[in-house]
This record gives C-alpha cells, sequence and structure tokens, in this order.
C-alpha cells in the first residue's frame, strides 16, 4: 500500500485540504471508565501523515466528549474515523449521526473488533446463507449513517478510503456510486440490500517472524509529539509492543484472528518510555502506572529485553510505579524476569477463567498446569505480592460444582478469585448463532458501567450481552454463582483482612468459611442489615437484566430512570456499590461474622479460644473511624481518649501471625483515640458541590485511598498494658 500510494492518485496543484478527525470516543456523564493514552488513533494518525504526503493533510485526535462535538462544529473535518469497542459503540455511532447532520458530505468509518465478522477477519463470504454476512449486512443497515466499516487494521483500510475520497474529488456520494467494495472495508450497496465485502489487507508487520520488527514503518506518535496532549498526568500512557494473539480463545474478540504476531523494535519502544517518562515524571500527582496492551506480554524473550530498557526509566525517573499488563498463557517464568528487572513494580493478575479442563478445551484455552500455576503464585508470594485471576461464568461446560471447585483451588493457593461474567462479544465465537445453539447459552442485556450520556438531545446507552445460563449451568446456579461472589468481594475489603488472618491461623479454610457465610447470609430464616444488603444485591443483579437491548434503553431513557442513572443510583457496579454499602455497616457485618466464627466452625471451642474470638471481636468494633466518617453531623466526632480491655492481646498478634494465640492470651489495654484529621479529609473527599457525603460515589474513593491498607481508615491507638 505505501509503495503504491501516490500512482494510485492523480494529485493536481488546486487539491482540497483534507481534515481527518481521529476519535477513540469516551462517555464521562458519571467518570471516564477508559482512562488510557489513546495509542490505537495515534498510531493510525502517524501512518496516515507518513504516507499522505503531496495532500494538504491536518489530523485532529480527540477522546474528550465536549472537544469532539467543538471539532464537529467548528473545525469541520471531511473524514471522521472512529474506534468501535463494546463499550462504547453506541456512542461512537451517535458521533457519526452528528457528523452527517452538520455535513451530509462528512465521510464517516467506524473501526474495531465490535463488529460481527470480529477483528482480523481474513475474509465475510459474500451471501445471505452465511450468518456471519448477514449480521454483518443488518449491523450496517441499522447504522445508515456509518459509511464504512473497517473490518481489517485501521492503520491500513483508512488509506484504502482516503485514497477513494481523494479520487472522487472529495465526495462521499461519489465514493459510493460505483457499488464497489474498498479494500479492509465493509459497506452496504446503494440500494442497500446486499453487503459489500472487499480483499483482505495483511496488518503491517504481517509477514515474517516475531522477530521481524515490521511494524516500526508506522512513526512513533509518542516521539512526534501527537500523543502529548493525552500525556497530561490523568491518562495511564499505553503501549503496544506487539499486535495479534497466538491463541484462540472463542469468548475472547481476538479468538478468531489466526495471524501471526508483528512487533515494533525495541530500540523504538525504548527510546518511547524514556520520553514518556521524561515527561510524566514532571507532573505532581500525575499517574504512576502504565499499560502495555499486548494480549501477552512476557511471552517473548524480546519482552524480557524490552524490561531491561523500561528499567532505566525506571532509575532516571522512579516512574512508573505500577506496570500492567496481560499475563502471557505460557512461558511464566518470563514474567518473573521481568517483574524482577523492573522492581517489583509488575502487576501480575492472573486470567484462568476457569479450572475445568472440559470448559477450557471447548473455549480454545491454553492454561498451566496446575503445577506450574501453584509454582507461579508461590514465586509471587515470595516477592510479596498479592495475587488476583480472573474467573469466567457461564463459560461451556461450567457448572456451579465445577466453578466452586475452581474458586476453592485458587483461593487454597492465597489466590483471590475475581469473577465476571462472560460477555456475549458479537465479534467472538462464543458471540455468535452456532455456539449459542451449541451451548444453550441464555442472553441477558445490562448497561455497562458509565457508558451512557445526553449528547445534543439524544440519550445515549452502550450495552453488553452477557450470558447467564447455559445446557450446564442454570439461571439460578448463574445468580448462586454471582451472589457468592459478591460476599466473597466484601470480605476482601482491606478492612475485614485481619478476619482472613483469624481464619487461617484456626486450620479451617478461607474458601471453607466464606461459603458457609454465603449460604448462611442466603438462608431465608437469617435476619440482621447483613442480609438486607445482601437482598438487596440479589435483587439488583436480576433487576438489571433485560431480555433485549431495546428493552434496556426504553427503560433508562425514561427520565425518573435517567435521574436515577445520573445519581448513580442504578447501572453501577454492584460489587463495588455494595461493598462500600457493606463498609457502612462494618460493625453489622463484624457480629455477624463472628456468630460463625464462635459457632458454626469444626473446632474445638475451649474457654481460651472462645476469650480470643472475644476480644478479637471487641478491638475490630473499636479499630476504625466509618462511623464517624459517615455521619453528617460535624459535631458527633468524639476527641476523647478511651480505653480498651481484653484478654487477648489481637492487634500484636496480627504483626506476628506465624507465632500461636497462645503467645498473645493475656490482660492488654490500649488507649484509643479518634483521628480528626483522617475524618475531616476523608469527608472533603467524599463531599458533593452540595456539601453532602455522596455515599454512592463513595466506592471508588474509598477502594483508591485503600489500595495499601486498611490503616487509612483506622483509629489512633497506644498500647498500655
Amino acid at each position: 500500500m505505501a509503495q503504491n500510494y501516490k500512482q494510485r492518485i492523480k494529485f493536481t496543484d488546486n487539491m482540497k485540504n483534507i481534515k481527518l478527525l481521529l476519535l477513540d470516543p469516551r462517555h464521562k456523564t458519571r467518570g471516564v471508565h477508559n482512562s488510557y493514552v489513546p495509542i490505537n488513533i495515534g498510531y493510525i494518525a502517524e501512518y496516515v501523515k507518513a504516507i499522505v504526503k503531496d495532500v494538504n493533510l491536518e489530523v485532529e485526535l480527540s477522546t474528550d466528549t465536549d472537544e469532539t462535538f467543538s471539532l464537529l462544529k467548528n473545525w469541520k473535518p471531511n473524514i471522521v474515523a472512529i474506534s468501535n469497542y463494546v463499550w462504547n459503540a453506541a456512542f461512537s455511532y451517535s458521533l457519526c449521526e452528528q457528523a452527517k447532520e452538520l455535513n451530509p458530505n462528512t465521510l464517516c468509518i467506524l473501526g474495531g473488533p465490535e463488529f460481527p465478522a470480529g477483528t482480523g477477519a481474513r475474509t465475510i463470504v459474500n451471501n445471505h446463507s452465511d450468518p456471519i454476512y448477514d449480521k454483518s449486512f443488518i449491523y450496517l443497515l441499522d447504522r445508515p449513517s456509518c459509511d464504512y466499516f473497517a473490518f481489517t487494521d485501521g492503520e491500513v483500510a483508512i488509506l484504502e478510503l482516503i485514497e477513494k475520497f481523494i479520487s472522487n474529488n472529495f465526495l462521499v456520494r461519489a465514493m459510493r456510486d460505483p457499488d464497489e467494495a474498498i479494500k479492509g472495508c465493509a459497506s452496504l450497496s446503494k440500494d442497500r440490500k446486499k453487503l459489500l465485502v472487499g480483499n483482505y489487507i495483511p496488518r503491517i508487520g504481517l509477514y515474517g517472524s516475531v522477530k521481524a520488527e515490521g511494524r516500526d514503518v508506522i512513526p512513533s506518535p509518542y516521539l512526534s509529539g501527537t500523543l502529548d496532549k493525552f500525556l497530561d498526568g490523568k491518562s495511564v500512557p499505553a503501549f503496544e509492543t506487539a499486535r495479534g494473539c497466538p491463541y484462540l480463545c472463542t469468548f475472547c474478540d481476538q479468538g478468531l484472528d489466526e495471524t501471526k504476531i508483528t512487533t515494533f523494535s525495541t530500540k523504538r519502544l525504548a527510546e518511547e518510555m524514556m520520553y514518556v517518562g521524561e515527561k510524566m515524571h514532571k507532573i505532581k500527582d500525575g499517574t504512576q502506572s502504565v499499560s502495555i496492551h499486548d494480549s501477552n506480554w512476557g511471552l517473548f524473550q524480546k519482552d524480557v529485553e524490552l524490561a531491561d530498557h523500561l528499567r532505566k526509566v525506571i532509575d532516571k525517573y522512579d516512574w512508573p510505579q505500577n506496570i500492567r499488563c496481560a499475563t502471557p498463557k505460557a512461558n511464566w517464568g518470563n514474567l518473573l524476569k521481568i517483574n524482577d528487572k523492573l522492581k517489583n513494580r509488575l502487576k501480575a493478575d492472573l486470567s484462568m477463567q476457569s479450572l475445568n479442563q472440559s470448559t477450557l478445551k471447548d473455549v480454545k484455552r491454553t492454561n498451566w498446569t496446575a503445577e506450574q500455576y501453584i509454582e507461579f503464585t508461590r514465586q509471587l508470594h515470595l516477592r510479596g505480592k498479592p495475587i488476583q485471576s480472573e474467573m469466567i461464568l457461564c463459560l461451556p461446560n461450567e457448572s456451579e460444582k465445577t466453578f466452586f471447585e475452581g474458586v476453592k483451588f485458587l483461593m487454597d493457593n492465597n489466590v483471590k478469585s475475581a469473577t465476571y461474567t462472560l460477555m456475549m462479544l458479537c465479534g467472538a465465537e462464543l458471540g455468535r448463532d452456532a455456539a449459542i445453539k451449541k451451548y444453550g447459552m441464555i442472553s441477558k442485556f445490562r448497561i455497562l458501567l458509565k457508558q451512557f450520556g445526553e449528547y445534543v438531545v439524544k440519550k445515549v446507552f452502550d450495552m453488553e450481552q452477557i450470558c447467564v445460563g447455559t445446557n450446564t449451568m442454570s439461571f439460578e446456579s448463574y445468580l448462586k454463582c454471582r451472589n457468592y461472589n459478591f460476599i466473597l468481594q466484601l470480605l476482601a475489603h482491606p478492612v475485614f483482612r485481619p478476619i482472613y488472618k483469624l481464619v487461617q491461623k484456626t486450620g479451617v479454610s478461607w474458601f471453607d468459611f466464606s461459603k458457609l457465610l454465603a449460604d448462611t447470609v442466603a438462608d431465608s430464616n437469617t435476619k440482621g442489615k447483613l442480609k438486607n444488603l445482601y437482598n438487596d444485591f440479589c435483587k439488583e443483579s436480576s433487576d438489571e437484566l433485560f431480555d433485549s437491548k431495546e428493552e434496556a434503553i426504553k427503560f433508562y431513557s425514561k427520565e425518573e430512570n435517567y435521574k436515577s442513572l445520573l445519581k448513580g443510583e442504578i447501572g453501577e457496579n454492584l460489587l463495588a456499590k455494595y461493598t462500600s454499602r457493606g463498609v457502612q455497616i462494618y460493625d453489622d457485618i463484624i457480629t455477624s461474622v463472628f456468630e460463625i466464627i464462635k459457632n458454626k466452625l469444626d473446632l474445638d471451642y475451649t474457654p481460651e479460644l472462645n476469650a480470643i474470638f472475644d476480644s478479637a471481636e471487641e478491638w475490630l468494633k473499636n479499630l476504625y473511624i466509618i462511623k464517624e466518617i459517615y455521619d453528617e453531623k460535624e459535631n458527633y466526632i468524639n476527641i476523647e481518649k478511651y480505653i480498651l480491655k481484653t484478654n487477648f492481646d489481637f492487634p500484636s498478634w496480627l504483626s506476628n501471625t506465624d507465632m500461636p494465640f497462645s503467645k498473645f492470651v493475656k490482660p492488654t489495654s490500649y488507649e484509643i483515640q479518634n483521628d480528626i484529621k483522617k475524618i475531616t479529609q476523608i469527608r472533603k473527599e467524599m463531599r458533593t458541590e452540595q456539601g453532602h457525603i455522596d455515599t454512592e460515589r463513595s466506592a471508588n474513593r474509598l477502594y483508591m485511598s485503600l489500595t495499601a491498607g486498611s490503616e487509612v481508615l483506622q483509629k489512633n491507638y497506644n498500647k498500655i498494658i
């Protein structure tokens, strides 16, 4: 394409300017969900500017909604190209509508994985008997303001479109008149009765080995300064060292892409990282994170070599503090090497998805062996790193039984399990009719977290289609697993961490305890505030599900429901929302937890052990400033010191959990006092503009403040005896 571009276009001296607007749109009605630097449109911008030399080309990039609407109205682009992911697809199309309303001759392009043909598709069979063709046809039929959908990589597809736009005298209608397909793109015929499918265009750097480094032909959007405006301390710098994935997981929109991996050179990436580090370390209170957007960073030796260069950035600027990446599905030893090179700053979450071998086979997932996994987690624990592993509910052949067995395996190996519901992505194999029929998949629709807004008097909602049942897991089992996960996430909150240590010391497994608590709370005979919280979570988990996207949009479009969305009363991350509410009833949860600890565990309840449990409960109920934070009465805060006497030195044991309980069974006194500075500061951060504490929006603030532990919520205390 690059070599033949100029020969295919007849340039003239009076050629018009081209204004290209590249968008990666993000709703911000209730805060931005995606805070990454838009490296995707950065690559497209640089490649287009490198190739299109004989045209007066202007390029603008934007992720901000207000800026985007201003550019459409005032800058007046000729071409608008927009990313199309599950979390912004409705918003992206609404921008096509707005662009066409302002200027019908604007060339509007969508591109990305949220398309029935998937990402990296080699072809779309050109007839209505193929369901992929038919669904792609309907997808564009429902989006008349989208002129073309780029189903191959954006960098190469957009050049084909720009060429056609120029050669047709900058007229979209003239581009479409011949009823011809454009390479790498899908579009509708003039009579809107068939889908026009262009030939596949190989991605840049495709041919050759993983060492070919063929993507260096794309100039760096960092080194050129194109992405400088996003290096503001708020957006997390993102890097893509390689594109493509060698695995074919059926739940992922990259699972259909069998192309080889293509890479940038280590030298190029090293220069980019040093450039970004130099910019970012100067920003006071700016982000301390970077994200590696590869599907499997650490899979290859080149990734280990790149870590040496990132270490130079860390040594020079003490930035970044956190490096996020998707864990590779093989070569876990590389990840340990990378982590050690990067001063233990790698965020090493694992995505097991399932531990049921039948499920893994059906979803074409390659996981480590149990032995490899245990050794890897042991190595991470030796490095003092907490570990979390992602599990997906409602995968094929997963049952309630196998799901809980998988969670137990993780927890028995000191790995926190984070459970997500399967998204039936339209560009993934598990989002297609054949898989839905084969596995008896039951789908529902719900609004994506924070993905909505009102733009130019039109409400826009981005929805996700999720699986809530299969022929091996009923809807009731799905709810049971999801509701258990809420109890598990609640107990994982830092303020409940001492409970984990206490239970573990008794010899009872954390899985067995959490399951016992969940089953107790679910029992219809259970009463209390924790039970009420659990019931509310269960009810909203069910109420957020709709049978169709249209039904969901109709519901949220009603003014009273939209206002509830704006307030965060509905449409929130339910785990975060109800965990936050759980913290607010902390004392009641402690009471419920210790009722089980003191009465329902398989233990020899001696007088000494009962005294230990009583003292631990008393200590925890006096440790935190939670009541003081949430009480609106300024004069409520008690600044007087008081003495707490117990028969077991629980705080000292917490600092020495490898030692037996018996070493700390003795009369102990602590002087305790509220920390007025802490209370005032946290209240200030949680208040709205009207001066009230917004309990619905406090979850994220509390989570952020508690990343280092629960100390931020503790009272001041000193041991007397």
